[in-house]
């Protein structure tokens, strides 16, 4: 269950994943051993989880997204083994006329040829429509947390 303070907590880390505890802390009006055992529950339950993000294309690599059709395995087997891949850094299953959706990251145009091929050649994989990003305005937005969507206190 989250609360409104985990809310505030996630929106404040959310902008700066390096926010002082003691600074969370008097921001919310609670202890900063409050802010660190809501932190801790929050990473344990894997509600969040604070990472450093970069943008790929400032520094000269292919960033990819994909969306994949699978025939003959279920999207759930193919999902696995494409999380294995250590050029993909997101795979979630979707609803729609896609079955998995990817985000990868290469180091040049060399490595991207790369991992589509070995990404074809996946059981299970029947259809791969590539995106490349261009140019990145925005990435990895919980705006969601704003508002009233999602679990209410009474669990509602």
């Amino acid at each position: 269950m989250i609360d409104d303070l985990d809310r505030k907590i996630m929106q404040t880390l959310t902008r700066d994943g390096r926010t002082p505890y003691t600074a969370l802390a008097r921001d919310l009006g609670v202890s900063e051993a409050t802010v660190r055992q809501r932190v801790s529950r929050l990473q344990e339950s894997g509600a969040l989880r604070i990472v450093a993000l970069c943008n790929p294309l400032t520094l000269g690599h292919q960033s990819v997204r994909l969306m994949i059709r699978v025939r003959d395995l279920t999207p759930r087997a193919v999902a696995k083994s494409l999380a294995d891949m250590p050029m993909i850094n997101h795979v979630a299953l979707c609803a729609g006329s896609q079955d998995i959706f990817l985000e990868g990251t290469c180091r040049d145009q060399a490595q991207l040829v790369q991992l589509l091929d070995d990404i074809r050649m996946l059981p299970g994989v029947s259809r791969v429509q590539v995106l490349l990003l261009l140019e990145l305005f925005k990435d990895y937005s919980w705006n969601g947390l704003d508002s009233a969507v999602g679990q209410s206190e009474a669990g509602e």
